[in-house]
């Protein structure tokens, strides 16, 4: 891995996480790449509401995407959910995937997420190994939504997670999108271009790690 001076590394279950600025985690121990909510072609369901959108969001996710797995050099890939939004995205999407995964031939696996059940089947071409219940590897249980497993540790993503920083006079305030990991689980950024964050709501004993352009920094209690 080409590591950033924007990087943090996460030890979890006695294995390396490195947390990146492109909204992922890169998996020291077994050379993966995570990431959640890519949300490909959401941009045609609303161009279907007669809103006039190019597919600019879907190509920009794609190259942030690539850039990352060559930064890493990952030979697997856990997408945990929500690889695509919307009715018939994967048709939407289609001549930009087709090149995209015939350059980037990696493992890959999907957890299906909410909007992944009525996207379109996915091509078999793509090769694309999709888990529609949680799926154990490791000491890790990677999901969509997140849940609390007392036998692993849970990663997942759906959320969007994201937190407000405010100034000592509350005058200006940011959102930023988080990795938020728990006692039990983590919830990890969206890595789509074109998604919105949820504020979390951090509990005693969270870590909590923002994203602040192209840096990742521990976000103290």
């Amino acid at each position: 891995m080409q590591k950033k001076a924007g990087d943090i590394t996460h030890t979890l279950c006695g294995q390396t996480l490195h947390l990146m600025p492109e909204r992922c985690v890169f998996w020291q121990e077994e050379r993966a790449l995570l990431a959640a909510d890519l949300h490909l072609g959401k941009e045609g369901t609303f161009r279907a509401a007669g809103i006039p959108l190019p597919d600019g969001p879907s190509l920009e996710t794609l190259e942030r995407l690539k850039l990352a797995l060559e930064r890493t050099g990952a030979r697997r890939l856990f997408i945990l959910g929500d690889l695509f939004h919307g009715e018939n995205a994967v048709a939407t999407v289609a001549p930009i995937m087709d090149v995209w995964r015939h350059n980037h031939p990696l493992a890959i696996d999907l957890i299906s997420g909410s909007h992944d059940q009525w996207s379109g089947e996915l091509p078999k071409a793509w090769q694309i190994r999709v888990h529609h219940k949680p799926f154990y590897f490791g000491p890790f249980t990677f999901c969509h939504y997140p849940e609390e497993n007392p036998q692993t540790y849970s990663l997942a993503g759906h959320l969007h997670p994201g937190v407000l920083l405010k100034d000592r006079s509350n005058t200006d305030a940011l959102r930023l999108p988080c990795f938020q990991f728990g006692k039990t689980s983590a919830v990890l950024p969206a890595f789509g271009f074109f998604t919105g964050l949820t504020m979390i709501k951090r509990l005693p004993g969270d870590a909590c790690f923002v994203i602040a352009d192209t840096m990742v920094v521990s976000l103290q209690r």
